[in-house]
């Protein structure tokens, strides 16, 4: 049976959420996790949730899940500390840095993945495999297929079964951070997403919640999760109350036992509307919200009454004048022996029966008697409150050795800088060269032959169309091939086939997801800026050439290791989508069956997304064989020339162009060579493009 896993955003909503039934908590400390505004837990805090769990036979899984800057490491040590005296059952994790150094000073402990690290297709679960994962939670946006692919890769995998649901594709949002300031990578998410939208462009001009899904409900799909193996259904809401929690947490416990259910009991908790997601297939129509639908809190039947989780004992209880008053209870597993005040002899009628069912109160605690045998003189005689005080302190032992049996037992931690020792060692930012090399990144293989002529030194070629002719289109000269972060396993097999046959003409590949380093690729291997590389740890244990994370300032760049590439021009994207707005304008339907673009006409890239500032964020399509993914572009790009000389050193600039006119390329990538070569800014081509709206990124001003 699958495990159900529900949130604990405090004690209250962990209690709330063990009472209803969950084989498992996730929780966060106060630091370094994703629900920074939950109320999250404090080293005591934690040591006492897992002593109240472990008794009641529930695992605990503590978050770790957010990037970890490299000033932020040392924090790591305190963390593997409090989960070794905790004795937690596993910590989720976003960071590769962080996972791996976890993993060094607490071998035994088993990490999971965390959604955020954006695992989404067979060859991703392949890589958490090789690294020694003991869990992969996937990415909420896949089928059950999908997910079915992933469970056969032989590490057990996690989805989300219920609450809300983000619309990008899991790891892979900047929104919130390039637009607000606020890192949904660092747990301070300002949900831009909820936000009204016009969607502009010749096939629609209309306002909507083109970016806000409906909640997510899987309670009448388990058969189907289950049949593609899941083995832990995670529930949504660390940002939720204990009433919420109990509620929704007890409802998929019922469902998971095989009891039927009434799915109206779900409309009477916080829900925006409810969709299956993307587990039968997305139709673009039904999966977001609609005005009117948000909140919705409706009648239905009567709600079912408390199922609080009640462990069965049996028990001894001896009473024997002059002789301490004691009893043994056993779980089965357990047994426990306690004794008491001496029993005295009764003054007027005994009643040992009495002292029976004085001794069978379990009210208030997680256990019930099931059986209780009596030795006991005929005239033995123990105060009520002599009992009760003996049931406590069995029940006390009884709950100690069940918590010690459940704990996992592990090594203390071993210190920081013991794990550090063993990461590579490399120099700091040598290229090598005198000045980095310009790179330019397009999906027009005739403006990156442009490029090279206008002063470009290396060709990224990125397909916007990766069917078989799409590919067909790739430049006729040396290139390195840029791979999507969001590709499906089937696709990314094909993809990866199609690179290795193109022999020496692709000199490289950047990768930007881990599934990517489970594969052989044709030359040089560099990771991009979506693999997230956030410290130096991260950085080092990749050993390759990379783009640090775009979350990062110029100082914090300047400090990691190796080979560095920095994205110096182009429209950052802020979210990658597996479902398309415009599709939904116009009607819906199911989206991997969608063709509209392919039809001629207008297409969704001609369209974009208008806040209520106006600012303007445009879309494009990646076209694959599996259904489209969609970018949402920033409203304004990155452009540093006049900040050239305060960038970090690195081996490479790489500009990335994704629709600007051949005259303004021409001109961008003239004034970045002269910038490299020493001249000064000035001149037509400068004149074409200094007053353009720009922004600097988080290069100047970074994330909390």
């Amino acid at each position: 049976m699958m495990e159900l896993l529900a949130p604990a955003g405090d004690r209250d909503a962990l209690e709330a959420a063990v009472n209803a039934g969950a084989d498992a908590v996730y929780l966060g400390l106060t630091r370094l996790n994703a629900r920074r505004g939950a109320g999250n837990f404090d080293e005591s805090a934690l040591e006492a949730a897992c002593l109240f769990c472990h008794e009641r036979g529930v695992k605990v899984y503590v978050t770790v899940n957010t990037l970890v800057k490299d000033q932020e490491m040392d924090q790591l040590e305190q963390i593997a500390q409090a989960l070794w005296r905790a004795r937690a059952d596993a910590a989720i994790v976003q960071d590769l840095g962080a996972a791996w150094a976890l993993g060094r000073m607490l071998p035994e402990l088993p990490l999971h993945a965390s959604t955020q690290m954006a695992i989404h297709n067979r060859q991703g679960v392949a890589f958490l495999r090789k690294q020694g994962f003991a869990r992969a939670i996937l990415a909420r946006e896949l089928s059950y297929e999908e997910i079915a692919q992933c469970a056969g890769e032989g590490v057990p995998v996690e989805v989300f079964g219920h609450g809300a649901l983000c619309v990008a594709c899991s790891g892979q949002c900047l929104f919130s951070s390039l637009v607000g300031g606020r890192s949904g990578n660092r747990g301070l998410c300002a949900q831009p997403c909820r936000l009204p939208y016009r969607l502009e462009g010749p096939l629609c001009q209309a306002a909507g919640d083109w970016l806000s899904p409906k909640d997510l409900c899987t309670i009448d799909s388990l058969p189907r999760l289950a049949q593609a193996g899941v083995a832990s259904l995670k529930l949504e809401g660390r940002l939720k109350g204990a009433d919420y929690v109990y509620k929704v947490v007890s409802l998929y416990r019922l469902a998971l036992d095989g009891e039927k259910v009434d799915p109206a009991l779900l409309r009477q908790v916080f829900n925006r509307g409810y969709t299956q997601g993307y587990g039968p297939g997305v139709d673009d129509g039904e999966l977001m919200s609609v005005p009117g639908e948000k909140h919705v809190l409706s009648g239905g039947g009567a709600w079912p009454g408390p199922r609080p989780r009640q462990i069965p004992l049996t028990g001894r209880l001896t009473a024997q004048v002059g002789q301490p008053l004691a009893l043994a209870l056993s779980d089965g597993d357990s047994r426990v022996e306690a004794e008491g005040a001496e029993v005295q002899r009764a003054r007027g009628k005994a009643d040992p029966q009495r002292l029976a069912a004085q001794a069978g109160k379990m009210g208030g605690t997680p256990y019930r008697l099931e059986a209780l045998r009596l030795e006991a003189d005929p005239d033995a005689f123990a105060s009520a409150a002599a009992v009760n005080a003996l049931r406590r302190q069995a029940l006390e032992l009884l709950g100690q050795q069940r918590a010690r049996r459940a704990a996992p037992q592990m090594q203390p931690p071993r210190p920081l800088s013991e794990a550090l020792a063993a990461l590579p060692r490399r120099a700091g930012a040598g290229s090598g060269e005198a000045e980095p090399r310009l790179c330019v990144q397009a999906a027009d293989a005739a403006l990156l032959a442009r490029a090279l002529a206008w002063g470009a030194q290396e060709a990224v070629w990125a397909p916007e169309d990766l069917t078989g002719a799409g590919l067909d289109r790739r430049p006729d000269f040396p290139f390195t091939l840029a791979l999507p972060p969001t590709l499906s396993g089937d696709g990314l097999a094909a993809l990866n086939q199609w690179a290795l046959a193109q022999g020496s003409r692709i000199q490289g590949v950047l990768a930007s997801n881990p599934a990517h380093l489970a594969l052989k690729w044709p030359g040089e291997m560099r990771a991009d800026g979506p693999m997230n590389l956030f410290n130096g740890v991260a950085a080092a244990l990749l050993d390759m050439p990379h783009t640090p994370s775009p979350e990062l300032t110029c100082a914090q760049i300047r400090a990691l290791p190796g080979e560095k590439e920095l994205v110096v021009y182009g429209r950052a994207v802020l979210m990658l989508l597996r479902h398309c707005p415009l599709n939904h304008c116009l009607g819906g339907g199911p989206h991997a069956a969608c063709r509209r673009c392919d039809r001629g006409g207008a297409q969704v890239g001609q369209h974009q997304l208008v806040d209520r500032k106006g600012a303007r964020f445009p879309l494009a399509r990646l076209k694959t064989d599996q259904g489209c993914i969609l970018r949402v572009y920033n409203s304004v790009p990155l452009m540093l020339l006049r900040r050239a000389g305060q960038l970090p050193p690195s081996a490479r600039w790489r500009m990335v162009l994704t629709g600007e006119d051949q005259e303004l390329c021409q001109a961008l990538v003239i004034c970045h060579r002269r910038v490299l070569d020493g001249l000064p800014l000035e001149g037509p081509h400068w004149d074409r493009i200094k007053d353009l709206p720009s922004t600097t990124g988080h290069y100047f001003r970074g994330v909390e």
